[in-house]
């Protein structure tokens, strides 16, 4: 008697590779379409897959005696095997006929796994939710495979640390402008010279301010050198660790804060920063502050110290639906207090919001957080 898994391919990925990866089938048969969606689905699984196929003809997706007969079709191939069939994803038309064909057959359980990565099974009424859960593969099988292009929070260096809180310690008191003015507007010519050159230097336009930075030293660290002059006060600061140049400009420091306050959360299973995605059809921004691998789903975090330009929301909105899948949480986290109206709009996109400067009822900041989390992660998000 052979395990068969006959699973429904829509244009969500993740909950029929992980249906396949809970069950353990010899055999897998996809129901799929001849959708753009769904045919994308299902090269990506194949790719990721190397169970045993049956290979199966595109299903018409409206027509009911088609679809009916496909499950009977199976059902009777299938009837000496132990079956279980796949919910998840695909159409409801599919869902609810070959469910009901299936439902009656004592050697088949309908199953679906939720956006909680809980695979239920119908028959039994029970729930299995023992299996790892693997981001990087959820990435490729979105078809936006990351490959090397973020930094683990574990990388990390005691020196990052010191060298982080020495850069937010200068950004305070009078010259926040003066830093943000020098080191997080930049223009996009500024933005390429950075990302181009390992040794630069950018002057101010408007002060005697100016900053120059070294990506590669003699000993593997990145240096630093920046002085802050506003015509009444000056501040001179030359730091190196590993990952320097990469707190000093675009509000890095302020990510790696909020990354140490979120590794505190019990849910923080792995940590990614700096995380940096292919290019896709209609996402303006196509890279993540921080993801956050909690066992059972993903979260994405957005960092700024205030949100200037409300369209900075609809682009985190984007990227999350694009690069996470149906049942990624979002999280935008601000150093100042944030404006209701960012709020609100944040709120009607599902994104929850966090800023570090607002009282939490006397809690630290990674309780209140940790607190906010706890109570929202599980919950399932609209389509």
């Amino acid at each position: 008697m052979a395990r068969v898994h006959i699973t429904l391919v829509g244009g969500q990925p993740a909950p029929v590779y992980n249906g396949i990866i809970a069950t353990k089938p010899d055999v897998v048969a996809y129901i799929y379409s001849n959708s753009n969606d769904s045919l994308s689905a299902l090269n990506r699984l194949r790719e990721e897959i190397s169970i045993t196929e049956d290979v199966q003809k595109p299903l018409d997706p409206t027509n009911p005696q088609k679809i009916l007969e496909r499950a009977n079709k199976l059902a009777e191939k299938y009837k000496n095997d132990e079956v279980t069939l796949n919910i998840s994803s695909g159409l409801k038309s599919w869902s609810h006929l070959f469910g009901m064909v299936f439902e009656k057959r004592s050697n088949a359980a309908v199953v679906y796994m939720d956006q909680n990565n809980v695979l239920w099974n119908y028959k039994t009424m029970q729930s299995q939710d023992d299996f790892y859960f693997d981001m990087f593969k959820l990435f490729k099988l979105y078809g936006n495979p990351i490959e090397d292009n973020f930094t683990h929070f574990q990388d990390y260096t005691k020196e990052d640390f010191d060298v982080c809180t020495k850069i937010e310690n200068l950004r305070s008191g009078a010259m926040i402008g003066e830093f943000n003015n020098l080191l997080s507007l930049l223009d996009k010519k500024q933005q390429n010279i950075l990302k181009t050159n390992h040794k630069g230097k950018f002057k101010s336009k408007t002060s005697n301010s100016w900053v120059e930075w070294n990506k590669i030293c003699d000993n593997g660290n990145a240096s630093i050198h920046i002085l802050l002059d506003n015509g009444k006060f000056t501040k001179d600061l030359t730091v190196e660790s590993p990952h320097a140049v990469q707190f000093a400009f675009n509000s890095g420091w302020f990510e790696y804060k909020v990354a140490q306050i979120i590794s505190k959360w019990n849910m923080a299973k792995e940590i990614i920063l700096n995380c940096h995605f292919p290019f896709k059809k209609n996402v303006d921004k196509n890279e993540v502050d921080i993801i956050v691998n909690t066992g059972p789903k993903l979260l994405f975090v957005e960092c700024k110290t205030q949100i200037s330009n409300n369209t900075d929301i609809d682009k985190f909105n984007s990227v999350v639906k694009a690069y996470g899948g149906m049942a990624t949480k979002a999280l935008f986290v601000t150093d100042a207090p944030m404006l209701d109206i960012a709020k609100s709009k944040c709120q009607n996109y599902g994104i929850n919001t966090f800023s570090l400067q607002e009282n939490h009822l006397g809690m630290k900041n990674e309780d209140a957080l940790a607190l906010l989390l706890d109570n929202e992660l599980f919950n399932i998000n609209a389509k």
